[in-house]
């Protein structure tokens, strides 16, 4: 009887055992952090301050001491850099590992010539006094006098629900939405309102299917801004 190999055997990792790994490997280079921390600061103090002087044994007592500090400070929460270092992690690596869903392709929010776009790519337009100047934040200028639409509907990028609805100006619109993929969209546009939104048949919470009309441009508008935002409940 042949003897298989021990590898053969073994079956590969699931995602829940892959985020796992994620979540242990964040917390050691937390906890690592904080070591180094504890040090620097044990360096500011002296040890020859009293009048008994330090022993090498004490030291290391200390030494011994702060590294227990860290672990149990670790084991309740930290100070919050695990879950960014986990969360950045899923972002490179969830997708690959199964752990998260590849992002789908966003159907809108509005449709552009394929070779006007290549011409005139899309302008990412963060400016620093602005809330898309914070992390997580990307606001999509569309250059709308360069790029040629292919219709002037304003759609929905993916499925999701509404947030709500604004009107900025007397033809200026903000419509703000929260994706099944845990992104958050706001439009603003010159133009109307689809019918339903217009008449608030729609309130905050209705579900809204990737590619649904949520209004249309007016043949004035300029520009197109769409800002896409990380959900807060992530």
């Amino acid at each position: 009887m042949k003897i298989q190999n021990y590898k053969n055997l073994r079956q590969p990792p699931t995602p829940e055992e892959h985020n796992q790994k994620l979540k242990d490997v964040s917390q050691l280079y937390e906890k690592q952090f904080l070591r180094e921390m504890m040090k620097q600061m044990r360096a500011t103090v002296s040890d020859e301050g009293g009048m008994i002087p330090t022993s090498n044994a004490e030291k290391i007592f200390r030494e011994q001491l702060d590294h227990e500090y860290v672990e149990k400070w670790g084991d309740r929460g930290g100070i919050g850099l695990a879950d960014m270092i986990h969360q950045q992690l899923l972002e490179k690596l969830g997708p690959a590992l199964g752990i998260t869903q590849r992002p789908v392709r966003p159907q809108g929010p509005i449709q552009i010539d394929e070779k006007s776009l290549q011409m005139n790519p899309l302008k990412l337009h963060q400016p620093k006094d602005s809330p898309t100047s914070q992390t997580g934040k990307t606001t999509i200028q569309y250059d709308l006098q360069k790029a040629a639409l292919e219709s002037p509907d304003v759609s929905s990028p993916w499925k999701g629900s509404l947030l709500g609805v604004k009107q900025l100006n007397q033809d200026e619109q903000l419509v703000e939405l929260l994706h099944d993929n845990g992104l958050k969209s706001q439009l603003v546009f010159r133009g109307q309102l689809e019918k339903n939104l217009q008449a608030a048949q729609l309130k905050p919470g209705a579900e809204i299917q990737a590619g649904q009309r949520l209004g249309l441009l007016s043949p004035e508008a300029k520009s197109f801004f769409w800002t896409v935002d990380v959900a807060d409940s992530l």
